[in-house]
This record gives structure tokens, C-alpha cells and sequence, in this order.
């Protein structure tokens, strides 16, 4: 009787977990996604999106990467504006103007970033999205595809020092490039401008030519108060999926520098 007893209440107790185990997956919250669209409001002030970015290239002309951003004043850029979360967009808390260069051997990125609160980014670049940072998504096939190929990459520059414009790290697709990437970073009270200098074979970029279609997207990772990133804003993607689907960058095209600015004069 004793042992009858003893699995009687061996099945009671294991009909009892099961049934607890169950009110548990009934009752249990339910998951909700993240804020990747915020309400349409939040684009109000925004302003219209460029529907593609410009790479100027020139075989003869380059950036000199110090710090000085007059040689960018002429070029055209795209604004990122695309608030992915973080609440409504406002030009006076974060907001960013990119423009990209080429020559035949390096991509030249520049970006004007006005930020309230810049902060000293303490993060190595691959975990560097965590605080102030911007993030700039290159690829020169222009299939549709979702997962990264062998010619897409993530370059993140994370800048360091509000006193000396060389302290900065980088890396591409979450590896850490220090040494391998020259940039300047200079501070304001109200954000910080930065260029760089990103080598062709870092980005499996043998050259780049006039009317080339190219992908890319742009972002900027905004923290506040010391704390981590509060808020995550694109120019292309409404969604924070950049760095693993690269159908979600918006589409570029190489144009010549000369000509351009011959343009703009006329």
C-alpha cells in the first residue's frame, strides 16, 4: 500500500507540474516587438528623403584627412533623418548630413553630425554603437540580396576625445581596423563633424567609375546623459536590420567630381 501510495502522489505531483507548466505558457506575456516605426508624426519636420546618395569620384583630386572640412563644403550630401526608435525626429537633438568621396584608391566619408549632448564614445568600435558613433553601409552589387555578400561592409567610426581630433576607432563589420583607417574627429558644443579615409581593400573595391551603381545606407547612434544609445536614425532603412540585410539600404550612384561641380556653377 505504502508503495501504490508513493506513485499515486508521484503522478499527482508530476499532473500538477504539467498543469502549472501550462497556466504558465497560457498566462505568459505576450512578446512585443521593438518601436522600429514610431508614429508618422515623428517624420513631420523631417523633410523630404533624398531617394539616392552620391559618390563623387575623381582620379586626381582627394581629401586631406585633418580635420579641415572645406574641401566637403561644395559636395552634395544626404540627411539622415529616419528615425528607427528613440521618439520623434528633432533637428536640434540629433540630426546628420554624410557626403562620400572616392579616388582610385580610397572611399572618403564625412559626416556633420549635431547632436545636444556629444559625448566621448569609451566603447572599442565593435561594440561602439552603444554611444555616440556613426555607421556608414557600403556594397557594389546590386542584386537584390538579404545577407551580406563578400563586397558589402559596415565601416563604424567612434570617436573618442573632445580635445584631440586623432583619437577615434574604427572597424569594419565589427572588426576592430585601428591603425588601418585615418579619420579626425572635431567637437562642437553642438555635435561633430568627422572624415576618414577607408582603403579600396578593406571594402573589396578594386575601383570605382563614373554612372557605377552602388548601394549603401547611413547612420547615427545618439546616447544622452552619459548613459548608452537612445536613439538609432537611418537614411534609408525604418528598421534597425542594416547590419545583417543589405536589401534594406536605399541606392547610390558614382558621379564625377569635375563635372558635378561644374554644374552647380552653372
Amino acid at each position: 500500500m505504502k508503495k501504490q501510495g508513493f506513485v499515486f502522489a508521484g503522478l499527482m505531483s508530476a499532473t500538477m507540474m504539467v498543469l502549472f507548466s501550462s497556466c504558465l505558457t497560457i498566462h505568459a506575456k505576450k512578446i512585443v516587438e521593438a518601436p522600429y516605426l514610431p508614429p508618422e508624426e515623428a517624420y513631420a519636420d523631417a523633410g523630404e528623403q533624398e531617394k539616392s546618395f552620391k559618390v563623387y569620384y575623381s582620379g586626381s583630386k582627394a581629401p586631406v584627412i585633418d580635420g579641415d572640412f572645406k574641401e566637403w563644403d561644395a559636395l552634395d550630401g544626404i540627411h539622415v533623418r529616419r528615425m528607427v526608435y528613440g521618439g520623434m525626429f528633432n533637428p536640434q537633438n540629433t540630426d546628420g548630413l554624410f557626403k562620400v568621396w572616392a579616388d582610385d584608391s580610397f572611399l572618403y566619408i564625412f559626416a556633420d553630425i549635431i547632436d545636444d549632448q556629444p559625448q566621448e564614445n569609451k566603447f572599442p568600435a565593435p561594440q561602439g554603437w552603444r554611444d555616440d558613433s556613426i555607421e556608414f553601409f557600403f556594397g557594389t552589387d546590386t542584386g537584390y540580396h538579404t545577407f551580406y555578400k563578400a563586397t558589402d561592409h559596415r565601416v563604424r567610426i567612434v570617436p573618442q576625445s573632445k580635445s584631440n581630433k586623432t583619437a577615434y576607432d574604427v572597424s569594419v563589420n565589427d572588426v576592430s581596423m585601428s591603425g588601418s583607417i585615418k579619420a579626425a574627429v572635431v567637437y562642437s558644443e553642438n555635435g561633430y563633424k568627422v572624415e576618414a579615409a577607408v582603403p579600396f581593400s578593406l571594402l573589396s573595391i578594386k575601383k570605382l567609375k563614373p554612372k557605377q551603381k552602388v548601394r549603401g545606407d547611413f547612420q547615427i547612434n545618439d546616447a544622452d546623459d552619459g548613459k548608452e544609445r537612445a536613439r538609432l536614425i537611418h537614411w534609408n532603412s525604418g528598421k534597425d536590420n542594416t547590419y545583417l540585410d543589405a536589401s534594406s539600404w536605399g541606392d547610390g550612384v558614382v558621379v564625377e567630381l569635375d563635372a558635378a561641380l561644374e554644374a552647380d556653377d552653372e
